[in-house]
């Protein structure tokens, strides 16, 4: 295994348990994990699934060198190692911050908060902007049709899931949701 393999390994590592502790805190405090579909229920799970398979391409791709169409160069496997880093600071960040707030989904029974300070300052979807990264990642170091068509079709899917999602704050919200997005940007 290289050491860009062993960095993204670790890279991922870390966030797993982080992830976990998070969800193991949300549980504990009796909160859904789960919240209904922001839209269409079969196209939100192919979104899901398609940004899934891409994202974990590259811990797979790190581990055991496969998946790959050609042998990236040097250059592009470093690169991906500096864009999954710079993914998992904003995953990380944001799970940290939504704390017993993370769900998957529009809340069902929980009341939520509208974060606004924190890597939600930078960023209106830090989570989604990790993952889209991880997705650029994961072409670069394993470039694949398979790899390059989930990505987009993911990060193409997810895009309106945001939007379904910005309506939702937008009615819960008000002129709290329309201050906070004139100040900060949808992705950077």
């Amino acid at each position: 295994m290289s050491l860009p393999g062993i960095i993204i390994l670790a890279q991922y590592g870390i966030f797993g348990i982080l992830f976990f502790a998070v969800l193991r805190q949300v549980k504990r405090n009796g909160r859904e994990l789960f919240g209904r579909p922001t839209m269409n229920m079969l196209v939100q799970m192919t979104g899901k699934f398609s940004l899934f398979v891409s994202v974990l391409i590259l811990p797979a791709a790190a581990f055991t060198g496969q998946f790959m169409m050609f042998g990236p160069a040097a250059w592009m496997i470093w690169l991906a190692v500096v864009v999954s880093f710079i993914a998992m600071f904003f995953l990380s960040l944001s799970i940290l911050q939504m704390g017993k707030y993370t769900k998957m989904g529009l809340p069902a029974k929980d009341e939520i908060q509208l974060q606004t300070n924190g890597i939600y300052a930078v960023s209106r979807n830090p989570m989604y902007l990790g993952l889209f990264l991880l997705s650029v990642a994961s072409n670069l170091f394993a470039p694949s049709f398979l790899n390059m068509v989930t990505a987009m079709l993911g990060i193409c899917v997810h895009h309106f899931i945001i939007l379904h999602e910005e309506q939702f704050l937008a009615q819960n919200f008000q002129n709290r949701w329309y201050a906070y997005r004139t100040k900060v940007r949808r992705y950077l």
